[in-house]
């Protein structure tokens, strides 16, 4: 093969790996607008036949667990700041996704900042999950956004009791920088 050929077939594989990380980060984005809107017909498209929502398996199982999920709130509001992809191969590859959404549970504003552990995979359709995983930073009240944060049991979820919130109190890298005592350092320029 000629250097020109090589240099034209790197270049293909170039820009189908920029177009399938753009269309992963379009699916993401459709997957929180179609949770808010109650579009339970995408929800479904957005995953594998035998795809799992955080433990939740099968494509209509999941489609029907977002039924009875969202009717447990009045409205929501998912939203995405940052992903990165890792490939597997053309048709598989994982990535992580951090995010906050917005819930009104009986009257109360939550506020959730998380973190989803996905996998995806390509079919004739194009890319779906095939699975994705709920990590929380915390789940709170807005009323008690103010001094939830510190508080190691920062997942409360309405007429439940706290729980412990996965991150970054779980991660061994913060355990770790704990034990240092990098607790309570002065911020820089303080």
């Amino acid at each position: 093969m000629s250097s020109n050929a090589t240099d034209i077939n790197e270049l293909a594989r170039l820009v189908r790996r920029v177009d399938d990380r753009q269309q992963l980060a379009e699916m993401i984005s459709r997957y929180g607008m179609a949770v808010d809107d109650r579009d339970f017909d995408t929800v479904g498209r957005l995953f594998a036949q035998d795809g799992e929502f955080h433990g939740v398996k099968g494509r209509q199982t999941i489609v029907d667990y977002y039924r009875g999920r969202a009717a447990t709130f009045s409205t929501s509001y998912h939203y995405a700041h940052t992903w990165h992809f890792d490939f597997q191969s053309d048709t598989r590859a994982s990535g992580v996704v951090n995010a906050h959404a917005e819930l009104c549970i009986g009257g109360r504003t939550i506020r959730l900042a998380l973190r989803y552990l996905d996998t995806y995979v390509k079919g004739p359709e194009g890319w779906m999950f095939q699975s994705r995983t709920l990590r929380f930073r915390y789940a709170l009240p807005f009323d008690e956004m103010a001094k939830g944060l510190d508080d190691p049991m920062r997942v409360r979820w309405p007429g439940v009791q706290p729980q412990a919130a996965d991150l970054p109190d779980k991660l061994q890298t913060y355990i770790d920088s704990r034990k240092a005592g990098t607790r309570g350092a002065v911020p820089p320029n303080a």
